[in-house]
């Protein structure tokens, strides 16, 4: 694969400047991220990586400049992880799953913490993607895209293609149904705190 990718110029605006190159460590790293974003820290996260690349790479020359790349980008690993979710629920409806996920991720843990400080953050982020996962796809998407990545309403309804009062609809049902099952869950309740 070549080391930088060249959109052409779609626009009057856009010829005048010219093709736009793009490096390719770069759409790496930025796809990676929002797909870890998306997925969480699963143990599909590479897989899944390397689907939006290979489908990044071979729709990149229908990209048409409308809107920025990273929200074309975002919306290809829209559609990868919603695939994802829906095969993963097919499988669990007739499979019963052996073993957990690794949320381990030293990168996320704070330099300075104690050891019981780590293991509590670790745990607190494992129910967290565990409670987001009993969200339904399109639920999680949204309350991934405004909350967690803090995209703009309007970007979120772009790359969801759907308008802006249904992604408000839907973070809000997101968030009651999170916040409720956060609730019951004694690392998140106040009642911790003894």
């Amino acid at each position: 694969m070549a080391s930088v990718l060249t959109l052409a110029p779609q626009t009057a605006c856009a010829s005048a400047r010219g093709a736009e190159s793009i490096e390719w460590p770069d759409v790496v790293a930025t796809v990676h991220k929002q797909m870890r974003s998306l997925v969480g820290p699963t143990r599909d996260l590479e897989d899944l990586t390397q689907i939006a690349l290979e489908q990044v790479s071979r729709s990149i020359d229908r990209f048409e400049g409308r809107a920025r790349l990273s929200t074309f980008m975002y919306r290809v690993c829209v559609n990868v992880a919603h695939n994802h979710w829906r095969s993963w629920r097919r499988w669990l409806a007739r499979v019963e799953t052996w073993g957990d996920r690794s949320y381990d991720d030293p990168s996320a843990l704070d330099p300075g913490a104690s050891p019981s400080e780590d293991l509590l953050a670790l745990e607190r982020r494992r129910r967290l993607h565990a409670a987001l996962e009993t969200l339904s796809p399109v639920k999680r998407l949204t309350l991934t895209l405004v909350d967690l990545e803090e995209l703009s309403v309007a970007d979120a309804a772009e790359i969801l293609e759907c308008g802006e009062p249904t992604v408000r609809s839907r973070l809000a049902v997101a968030r009651r149904e999170l916040y409720e099952r956060l609730c019951r869950d004694p690392l998140f309740s106040k009642k911790e705190e003894r």
